[in-house]
């Protein structure tokens, strides 16, 4: 009795916050109730013992269990929408600089041919200065080999013994 006594007071004192805001905090006025009603009437309590042993026992408290999990995980949904999110952006953000390097390579083509013309005209024009320099000056010949000594008439090499 003294347990249920404690209980009811306090789900009443979590109520009370609610009751002083001005509204109806249900859920503790309803377990303050119970609890007040299970303290002072025999059959009340054996009701409600069998309904809460009933609710925790075997494979109700198993889908308890899974069920407070799932809530609990429930709260990473945002974080995993932001996530898939992102990866959608990701690749929205892939699309976009290829196209936009498409598009600069598109504006780049005729600036690189006229760029590609001046260079050709420029050693154009250098090659045709050097050509016309490259004439007049006398290029160096290598030395021919030395002429055979007149010792040796024939030229060639000759076995020597030590």
């Amino acid at each position: 009795m003294i347990v249920w006594l404690g209980l009811g007071l306090l789900a009443g004192l979590a109520a009370a916050p609610g009751l002083a805001a001005g509204g109806a905090p249900l859920l503790p006025l309803f377990l303050s109730g119970l609890c007040l009603a299970c303290a002072a009437h025999e059959p009340t309590r054996t009701r409600v013992m069998k309904w809460i042993m009933e609710a925790v026992s075997g494979h109700v408290a198993r889908t308890m269990v899974i069920v407070a999990g799932a809530t609990l995980l429930i709260q990473v949904l945002p974080l995993e929408l932001a996530l898939l999110m992102a990866g959608d952006v990701l690749a929205y953000v892939e699309v976009l600089a290829a196209v936009s390097l498409i598009a600069a390579n598109t504006r780049l083509a005729p600036i690189r041919a006229r760029a590609v013309q001046r260079i050709q005209a420029i050693r154009t024009g250098l090659l045709s200065r050097r050509a016309g320099i490259g004439r007049s000056i006398r290029a160096v010949r290598r030395p021919r080999r030395k002429p055979p000594r007149s010792d040796d008439a024939e030229g060639r090499a000759v076995w020597a013994f030590a």
